[in-house]
C-alpha cells in the first residue's frame, strides 16, 4: 500500500471537539518523521493519526504551528466532502 490509498474512513466528523485528534493527527506526523513505519494494515483504514503520517511521510519535518495549520485544513477539506455511508 502507498500510503495514500485506504479503504475506511473513520475520521471524526467533530474533529474540533477537544485536542485529542489534532494531537493524535501530530504523534502520527512526528512519527514519520522519526523514519517509524506503521503497518499496511494500519493504513487500510484512515484516521486523524495515520493522516498525520501520511502526510509527515510526504512532508517531512514541519513545525507545530504549520501541522497546526494543515490539520486545521484538512478538518476544512473534510467538512466539505459528504458524509461515507
Amino acid at each position: 500500500m502507498d500510503g495514500l490509498t485506504f479503504k475506511r474512513d473513520i475520521r471524526s466528523r467533530e474533529p474540533n471537539e477537544n485536542d485529542h485528534r489534532n494531537s493524535r493527527f501530530k504523534v502520527g506526523w512526528n512519527t514519520a518523521v522519526r523514519g517509524e513505519a506503521y503497518q499496511d494494515d494500519t493504513l487500510e483504514t484512515l484516521t486523524w493519526q495515520n493522516l498525520g503520517y501520511r502526510l509527515g511521510k510526504l512532508l517531512g519535518p514541519a513545525s507545530e504551528t504549520l501541522q497546526d495549520e494543515l490539520y486545521e485544513t484538512c478538518v476544512r477539506i473534510q467538512a466539505e466532502q459528504p458524509e461515507p455511508r
